[in-house]
């Protein structure tokens, strides 16, 4: 994964630094972990998108405009036209999810039985990523430490098996549905896309905004995966084929819904082999 600098982040996000921890009175002083995280470190955003900041660890919000979201404690503000997040998390919230994800289990069943992937919650998943892929603003120590605590290796592997089970469920669907063809050339859709999640995370991704999931393979694929490379290419010329067409003509839909079986079912044996 490409991580840009602090130096191409402060040319990126177009403000300073300084005035950007003004935001929240951030200063040296705070013992905690200070990072910016989101789609600009990963290369994927633009000069509109929003600025995550993150602080884990230590402080308190100062902002007027708070929110609360599982764990977390959101501050809001505008710099300039750009919005800007303040996300805090305590240690002993990092601790509990440290935990929870060391022995988060990666089969199905278990002594609670609970659905895959319903076994993390998507903030928690979130916020995970950002801290894996994290650009520190002060006390570089202090995020190499946060880092240190998380086993995302596992989080890769678990987010998986949640997308292989969404492949599977897929496939079991496009088996029954080929004279349906609405139905049908959705479910293909859906498919791609959730083989697209499982070949990411196979190859350790933990990003599970589906927005990004073609930036994720295209980066995959410069970086060069040969795999992915060619995965990408089939995956743009069978997401948009002549939809039209294809309703009206029922041996061309057959052949198309059969053409995305048998590329997710390659897709499926490499990821699991």
């Amino acid at each position: 994964m490409t991580q840009l600098s602090r130096d191409d982040l402060v040319d990126l996000l177009g403000v300073d630094l300084g005035q950007l921890l003004a935001l929240e009175s951030l200063t040296p002083a705070l013992e905690a972990a200070v990072f910016l995280s989101g789609s600009l470190v990963e290369g994927m955003g633009n000069a509109f998108s929003d600025i995550d900041v993150f602080i884990v660890g230590g402080g308190e919000p100062k902002g007027t405009s708070l929110h609360k979201a599982g764990e977390a404690l959101f501050s809001v503000h505008m710099l300039g036209k750009r919005r800007v997040d303040f996300e805090y998390w305590s240690d002993a919230a990092v601790e509990r999810l440290a935990a929870k994800l060391a022995s988060l289990d990666l089969k199905e069943g278990g002594p609670d039985n609970v659905m895959m992937e319903r076994r993390m919650t998507e903030d928690e998943i979130v916020f995970l990523h950002r801290v894996r892929t994290g650009v520190a603003l002060m006390h570089d120590s202090r995020l190499e430490r946060l880092r240190a605590r998380f086993d995302f290796p596992r989080l890769s592997r678990w987010l998986q098996e949640v997308k292989i089970r969404e492949v599977d469920d897929a496939l079991e669907d496009l088996y029954g549905m080929m004279e349906q063809p609405d139905v049908a050339l959705m479910r293909a859709r859906e498919l791609l896309n959730s083989t697209c999640d499982a070949f990411c995370h196979a190859r350790g991704s933990t990003n599970i905004r589906r927005k990004w999931r073609t930036r994720i393979l295209g980066q995959l694929a410069a970086g060069g995966d040969a795999e992915a490379r060619a995965f990408e290419q089939r995956f743009w010329e069978l997401q948009f084929p002549d939809g039209a067409r294809l309703r009206t003509q029922p041996e061309a839909l057959k052949a198309y819904l059969e053409t995305c079986i048998r590329l997710c079912n390659q897709l499926t044996d490499v990821i699991e082999g």
